[in-house]
């Protein structure tokens, strides 16, 4: 009898081991950082949201994530990079929080539309990210190409810049009747985004997730956002709205200290860890599941 209890308690021992084994066991996650991502590090340590219990590295992996495994390329500027929080934006809090993989290709300041930059802007890209838009094309729809061809994402997710919105109105431009790449206007942000929905569509045959930026209420980018929308709706992409979506700007607005720079742009760790990825997470899981 006792002999039975004894082997029935060693047992127990070895399923309870390898239960906690494979509890422990944490998914892989990568993020690659393509062009001219990796010269864009800045950052901002007295921001009380950027202190390191909201860093990359105190953030756990998920052992349960319906998300993991998935490959997802992000095109962007500096939101999309995470100017002030040291790097680390939405893509890398994914790809640890899920175990996913994304590639992210984001340089401050550019824009969707390829328009030569002002002189005054150009110094400024210079020095931020290195590389001098008089002498080389930094507008998304150059910098897609950055991105590897021989990695097929489940996903592209496409930030709509607030750097566009400084531009003149007219840079905004209007929706084509074409599905080819050789006819949008790419001086135009609507153009930009045309080809980006092809380029995605010849080259990797995945869907686009175009996100907006919250607390923006001026006339140049909500007209963005309405031809987001038509985007979207000829090329069968998707929109996550963070600039209408009023109970998330409401979260941000009662935490504005922690979770943005003063500019009011600009996440830190913490709002990109605690307020976006959750809103992106919940949206690329949706995306997914139509797929």
């Amino acid at each position: 009898m006792k002999t039975r209890q004894i082997l029935f308690c060693l047992l127990a021992v070895m399923v309870a081991g390898t239960a906690c084994t494979k509890q422990q066991k944490t998914p892989e996650y990568k993020i690659v950082w393509t062009g001219h991502t990796v010269t864009n590090q800045w950052g901002m340590d007295e921001l009380p949201g950027n202190a390191l219990q909201y860093s990359l590295d105190s953030l756990a992996t998920r052992t349960d994530s319906k998300l993991q495994g998935t490959t997802v390329f992000w095109l962007g500027s500096s939101i999309t990079f995470g100017l002030i929080a040291h790097g680390e934006g939405t893509a890398d809090m994914y790809a640890k929080h899920n175990g996913a993989t994304c590639y992210k290709e984001a340089s401050s300041g550019t824009t969707i539309a390829n328009i030569p930059a002002t002189e005054e802007m150009a110094a400024i890209l210079t020095q931020i990210i290195g590389a001098d838009p008089s002498k080389e094309d930094l507008s998304f729809t150059a910098r897609i190409h950055d991105l590897p061809l021989d990695v097929k994402p489940d996903l592209l997710v496409l930030q709509l810049s607030t750097n566009d919105s400084r531009l003149p109105a007219e840079a905004i431009g209007a929706l084509s009747e074409s599905y080819e790449t050789a006819d949008f206007d790419l001086a135009t942000t609507i153009g930009g985004m045309e080809y980006i929905m092809a380029y995605a569509r010849d080259n990797w045959q995945c869907p686009v997730l175009i996100y907006t930026s919250p607390f923006l209420s001026d006339d140049q980018y909500m007209a963005m956002l309405d031809n987001a929308y038509k985007v979207a709706d000829k090329w069968d992409a998707y929109v996550l709205d963070l600039t209408t979506d009023s109970a998330f700007n409401a979260v941000g607005r009662e935490n504005m200290d922690l979770y943005m720079a003063p500019d009011g742009i600009h996440p830190t760790r913490a709002g990109y860890q605690l307020w976006w990825l959750p809103k992106f997470e919940e949206k690329i899981m949706e995306v997914l599941k139509t797929r």
